[in-house]
């Protein structure tokens, strides 16, 4: 398949990994949704990844504390605190605050020193982070004042920031690290760290049915977001580029609102489109403004 169609189904997969995980809420409960997610996402990719982590076993011994941080980053928080922040968020905001990454990334990789910015990425930042929380007071003012932000929103912009610490330390990977074997240990290591949340669910009775739903959701959950999705992105990256993925990724908040409106019956509020709009103009700014006066500067030299 082209990369266009690779990435869109990515992003198709990761909307609906949002939808199932608002749908789950009312019937399995957001820890035990994934521990078993990744459980089951680990019985899949085990016979493909086993091998090449037996062949590079070497690297994951020497660096197994590095390994269990973004482990916990990426399995851990960002699956587990986004189901969770589910069950007081609508999948509407969930995308739309997820979509601020690239500009969190950005930042990051400024303070860490691994890059440079310059005025048109901080003028992105501040653009995306005035669109974020926009949409997490409901355009209200007063609840930033109050501090009464919705837990669910904070709890996926905790995940979010997760994932972004996790981007950044993802560059000290050796460009030889096989892929599949990498995704194998951070699933194990990920499970591992969830598993404390998913003890809490069972000492406090919080179970499910195993019932044709349930079975559907986990098999949702386990195979398109967490399996394939991984495998199209990364076919997808190494046919069309960084660049071309990076585009596709801003079409996850506009995927996940379309889906959450036809199957969860949510609506698209003015506060999410003016929300949204400012996010789009900061990594818009951020990025491709940005580096189109490095090649202008390049080319003054």
């Amino acid at each position: 398949m082209p990369p266009h169609v690779l990435l869109t189904l990515c992003v198709f997969f990761w909307a609906g990994n949002a939808i199932v995980g608002k749908i789950a809420s009312g019937h399995i409960p957001p820890f035990t949704l994934s521990f078993w997610r990744w459980v089951i996402a680990l019985i899949i990719i085990l016979p493909f990844g086993f091998r090449a982590v037996c062949r590079q076993w070497k690297f994951y011994r020497n660096n197994w504390k590095y390994l269990l941080v973004i482990a916990f980053l990426s399995v851990t928080i960002y699956n587990t605190f986004q189901y969770w922040a589910l069950n007081w968020t609508s999948a509407i905001n969930v995308g739309i605050i997820s979509a601020s990454l690239p500009i969190i990334i950005l930042l990051l990789t400024t303070l860490t020193g691994h890059e440079k910015s310059n005025a048109y990425q901080y003028s992105g930042a501040l653009l995306a982070a005035v669109g974020v929380l926009y949409v997490i007071s409901g355009a209200d003012i007063e609840t930033l004042i109050d501090l009464s932000v919705n837990v669910g929103d904070g709890l996926i912009l905790v995940a979010v920031l997760g994932w972004a610490v996790y981007s950044v330390l993802l560059r000290r990977l050796p460009a030889d690290i096989d892929q599949v074997g990498l995704l194998t240990m951070l699933i194990v290591l990920g499970i591992a760290g969830i598993i404390p949340f998913y003890a809490w669910d069972l000492t406090h009775g919080k179970t499910f049915v195993l019932d044709r739903d349930a079975v559907l959701m986990l098999g949702y959950v386990s195979i398109f977001p967490s399996v394939l999705a991984y495998v199209f992105w990364n076919r997808a990256v190494h046919a069309g580029g960084a660049n071309l993925a990076g585009l596709f990724v801003n079409l996850v908040p506009v995927f996940v609102a379309v889906l959450a409106i036809i199957f969860l019956g949510e609506r698209l509020a003015l506060f999410h489109l003016v929300g949204i709009s400012f996010i789009f103009a900061g990594i818009y700014i951020a990025t491709r403004l940005a580096s189109r006066r490095v090649e202008i500067d390049s080319r003054n030299l």
